[in-house]
């Protein structure tokens, strides 16, 4: 017996890697403070968000980072990683998302006073 493929046309399917996102991993929420670890994949961005504390950000994997507001004015902050970095609450009604426009993940420690 001679056994012949046969091959009815040619369809493939690919599957499509998940878009990477923004994470925020928890660290802890205490009575005074609250923690978490921002991965910020090549290519992403946040939505629209504010910082109402004040709040040290430290580099475990600097890069650019990248805020925009709501009228497209672009602020560039380099982390460096092992560095700690303090910032104040936004002013009231302010609001940005962060972009990373970099070809590498960042990854920041965030400690937000309560």
């Amino acid at each position: 017996m001679l056994l012949v493929p046969v091959v009815s046309g040619l369809s493939r399917t690919f599957a499509q890697a998940p878009k990477a996102e923004m994470t925020r991993v928890p660290q802890y929420d205490n009575d005074r403070a609250v923690s978490w670890k921002s991965v910020i994949p090549a290519h992403t961005e946040s939505t629209f968000h504010r910082h109402d504390r004040y709040r040290t950000v430290i580099g475990i994997v600097g890069g650019e980072l990248t805020t925009v507001d709501p009228q497209g004015k672009k602020t560039v902050t380099h982390y460096e990683s092992g560095k700690a970095y303090w910032q104040e609450p936004m002013p009231p009604g302010a609001t940005h998302k962060d972009v990373n426009e970099t070809g590498q993940t960042i990854e920041l420690i965030v400690v937000e006073q309560k």
